[in-house]
């Protein structure tokens, strides 16, 4: 289950706007549901509360479907972060059907640490780095996980 190996978990009703023509939901709505767990796992982890506040921007994405989800649908879509790098940090997000269990959805990001002000990328400031590893529970830096492999 999610909740055992995700700290972070958000629920979700499929509403009639995410289905498609196919009358499940459309490939799309499973990364936006995606954005929106990330965005409430980084404001419950930071602190942070306003858009001018975000310090990443999504640098790659790629998505595993494993069954539909339809109209009405309870879904979880749990996300945590699996490593943070010099300037980017991994995500992994897993969507299961409440009913079911069934898995859904796999998505794998990456995200990198932005100024928009410079326009650049920084690296992964102490505190944010302090932040993740307290919410996870555990250390992240790649160079663990390099050790770890």
């Amino acid at each position: 289950m999610a909740e055992d190996r995700f700290r972070f978990v958000l629920p979700v009703r499929v509403a009639f706007r995410d289905i498609d023509g196919m009358r499940h939901v459309n490939h799309a709505q499973y990364l936006t549901y995606c954005e929106t767990a990330r965005n409430e796992y980084w404001m419950k982890v930071t602190g942070i509360r306003d858009v001018e506040e975000y310090d990443f921007v999504l640098a790659e994405l790629s998505a595993r479907y494993h069954a539909p989800a339809h109209l009405g649908d309870e879904l979880t879509v749990a996300c945590r972060v699996t490593e943070l790098r010099r300037s980017s940090f991994l995500m992994e997000h897993e969507i299961r059907n409440v009913r079911t269990a069934q898995l859904v959805a796999e998505v794998n990001t990456v995200q990198v640490m932005f100024d928009p002000k410079a326009g650049k990328s920084l690296p992964i400031p102490a505190t944010r780095r302090q932040q993740i590893e307290e919410f996870e529970g555990k250390p992240l830096s790649a160079a663990v996980s390099a050790r770890r492999r």
